[in-house]
């Protein structure tokens, strides 16, 4: 007859739990060699963690770019304000457009623009429908500026893709920042009709 060991553990609510180990033939205990190894843990990424890094990257890239600005001699224009040409681009716009492009608040706007428009890199004048209504475009110093910091850029892609794995890595990253983009714009457009019937 073998002889079996009984182990007892106290579970989760408290009560005792009687694990009955496995018993060889030749009546020796099988032993787990891996029992007591702890399974690497995969760490748990959710969208609240997405959206703090994407945050603070921001901010890093803010720092990086501060950095080529003063290598390219452009000392009159800030980082933020240098971020806000490109979401003008080749268009031209009006201030509402800016601010539904790039979303910001209209105060904010109207600062950032008054800068740009004094250091001269964007273009603003009246609309030809309405005198009330302005119209920004980039001037030709805006886009030099534009086409100079894509140019200081390129070291920064050299230090992140340096392999196909890392280009493909980079493309899935981008694919999934952009659907999350629409994701979060169409739940706004949705939300906006609800929240103003809740008004009433």
């Amino acid at each position: 007859m073998h002889d079996i060991f009984k182990e007892t553990v106290s579970g989760i609510n408290g009560h005792t739990t009687t694990i009955k180990p496995r018993v060889e033939e030749n009546g020796s205990r099988s032993i787990d060699t891996n029992r007591n190894k702890s399974a690497p843990q995969t760490p748990h990424v959710n969208h609240f963690d997405l959206v703090r890094i994407i945050e603070r990257m921001y901010r890093r890239y803010l720092d990086r770019l501060r950095i080529d600005l003063i290598r390219i001699g452009a000392d009159d224009i800030s980082p933020a304000h240098a971020m806000l040409l490109f979401t003008i681009g080749d268009d031209d716009l009006s201030v509402r457009d800016l601010m539904d492009r790039g979303h910001y608040l209209g105060s904010n706007a109207s600062y950032s623009l008054k800068q740009l428009v004094q250091s001269g890199y964007v273009d603003r004048t009246a609309s030809a429908r309405d005198r009330r209504s302005a119209r920004i475009r980039l001037t030709d110093k805006g886009k030099q500026l534009c086409a100079d910091i894509k140019t200081a850029d390129e070291v920064n892609q050299d230090q992140v893709v340096q392999s196909e794995k890392d280009l493909q890595a980079l493309e899935e990253t981008f694919a999934m920042l952009r659907k999350l983009e629409v994701l979060w714009a169409t739940d706004l457009q949705r939300a906006t009709p609800r929240l103003d019937m809740n008004r009433f």
